[in-house]
């Protein structure tokens, strides 16, 4: 039997990977959210028959309602700021691609590990597309954290490795671990940092230090794993502090957010870190968490709303610093991003990147486990 096959033109699909959010700021959405993420052996890497007692016996019985009030502070009656953020950056960065992509070989979609659109919805869009032959012939997932770990990224490629094991037709693919180092992402952490400093100077408003504060990770993740996360956190904060034009680098510090149990975690802690900096005399402080591209709980709430209350306290004033987001410079360079990622030669590919030296980590603290 002869059949018509017209061979699809050469196009590259794009998934810009998120984690995603509740459906809901209510304790029985928190308990389902939690019990997906908790649940992923990446995020939590100790014996899963001791983190399945931990979490069914202590985690799960109490944390949703918590949660579910904190994220009721960032609901907007019908979503989380991070599902609608990375809605519209995708829509922006289709649009901008549409400019300089008129042929269409690069499109791009965007899914949630724990949220809808979920990954599968995504390859089951793929695979209809091959049939109406207007499918793509490569899929390049970009995992939306800016520096690699594996609670992250390498969570997203189980994923995607899970959903392809389902599948008859598997396409040529290709897993972006990081863009850290990117000439978008630095140079446009840099300006709005600098707009900030600007804007508070007209309120009267001097600055004293500048925090970078990344999400926090398990200090023998690094130590004794190897994961790269440090190491990412590092190359971004001296990527972005040489650059700033209003404050010097001895004006910055970088720190680490949001950890818990009783593990060792990446320090300077920033909780700590601002309380300390307060108690020296500088009490107006900026924040900036370069860990993620979307405001989310952790940046809207932990930082901009508890970190903020808790340094009026401690006598100074902490004035947090938006992701990225959809700023519009930074949707557009992103998009030049990815159809290079896409289309680019690999000279082009490492002309987006700002390339480090050696001499670049010689004033990179060196993680030692506590042996007390």
């Amino acid at each position: 039997m002869h059949t018509n096959y017209i061979p699809p033109k050469r196009k590259t699909k794009v998934v810009f990977v998120q984690l995603g959010s509740p459906e809901e700021p209510t304790p029985k959405a928190l308990r389902k959210y939690l019990r997906n993420f908790l649940g992923d052996p990446r995020v939590i890497d100790i014996p899963a028959w001791k983190w399945k007692i931990i979490l069914n016996c202590f985690v799960l019985p109490f944390r949703p309602a918590k949660s579910a009030k904190l994220y009721e502070r960032i609901w907007d009656g019908k979503s989380f700021p991070l599902i609608t953020n990375t809605e519209n950056f995708t829509n922006s960065v289709r649009d901008e691609l549409k400019k300089i992509d008129p042929e269409g070989y690069v499109e791009v979609n965007h899914a949630f590990l724990l949220s809808p659109p979920y990954v599968n919805e995504v390859y089951d869009s793929w695979e209809e597309d091959l049939k109406n032959n207007v499918g793509a012939t490569k899929l390049m997932v970009i995992p939306m954290f800016p520096q690699y770990s594996e609670s992250t990224i390498a969570s997203g490629v189980d994923a995607l490795a899970k959903e392809l094991s389902k599948r008859v037709k598997i396409p040529t693919f290709e897993v972006i671990t990081n863009f850290h180092r990117t000439h978008a992402f630095i140079d446009n952490s840099v300006t709005q940092l600098d707009a900030k400093v600007e804007d508070l100077k007209k309120e009267g408003i001097e600055i004293d230090k500048l925090v970078i504060s990344f999400h926090g990770m398990q200090k023998r993740r690094v130590v004794f794993k190897g994961d790269d996360y440090y190491r990412h956190c590092y190359e971004t904060y001296r990527l972005i502090v040489d650059r700033l034009k209003h404050l010097k680098p001895d004006q910055t510090v970088m720190t680490f957010q949001s950890r818990f149990g009783s593990e060792e975690w990446i320090t300077p802690y920033t909780e700590d870190t601002v309380e300390k900096l307060i108690e020296d005399g500088n009490k107006e402080l900026m924040i900036y968490s370069p860990s993620f591209v979307a405001d989310c709980l952790e940046t809207t709430d932990e930082l901009g709303h508890e970190l903020a209350e808790e340094a009026k306290e401690w006598g100074g004033n902490v004035y947090p610093v938006e992701c990225l987001n959809t700023n519009e410079q930074w949707c557009k360079d992103f998009a030049k991003y990815v159809m290079t990622q896409a289309e680019g030669s690999a000279q082009d590919k490492e002309d987006i990147e700002y390339q480090m030296k050696a001499e670049d980590y010689d004033h990179m603290p060196e993680l030692v486990m506590n042996q007390s």
